[in-house]
């Protein structure tokens, strides 16, 4: 949703990032090759144009990115890590870990928790106006990023 307004070098450390917390289980299923591949495609990416880094390193290279940047990166990793519906010891702790190196406040990482709750009881649920409920979710989420 708000991947488009993250720099190059944003991106790389982000794709990065995906690659390592798919990984992080040591199981890399077809499902999360395919979400490195939408990724690739809705940031503009190759592949093989991609410097390799770990977790350090593209936590690095987003140390002088604005507080945005980061919720944003954050944000989606969180999304991430809830796509396969568990949420693996690994995956918190690479969570955590994510989140100190980019100071993000655990403040900020219940109200995303929070935001991933609202957006499942939203689904889990019948509604009639499911559109104003999509737009009253997005700009929950574009209030908290």
């Amino acid at each position: 949703m708000f991947l488009k307004e993250l720099n190059k070098k944003e991106r790389i450390a982000f794709i990065n990032l995906v690659h390592a917390l798919s990984n992080v289980d040591e199981v890399f299923s077809s499902h999360e090759k395919e979400l490195m591949d939408e990724y690739l495609e809705e940031l503009s990416l190759d592949n093989e144009s991609i410097e390799e880094l770990t977790l350090e390193s593209a936590a690095k290279e987003l140390t002088d990115s604005s507080d945005r940047a980061k919720n944003i990166i954050y944000f989606e990793l969180f999304g991430v890590a809830l796509i396969d519906g568990e949420f693996d010891k690994k995956e918190i702790e690479f969570l955590n870990t994510l989140a100190s190196k980019l100071n993000i406040s655990l403040k900020k990482q219940q109200d995303f928790i929070n935001y991933f709750k609202t957006v499942k009881e939203a689904y889990d649920g019948t509604f009639v106006n499911y559109e104003s409920k999509l737009d009253e979710l997005e700009k929950l989420a574009r209030e908290l990023i």
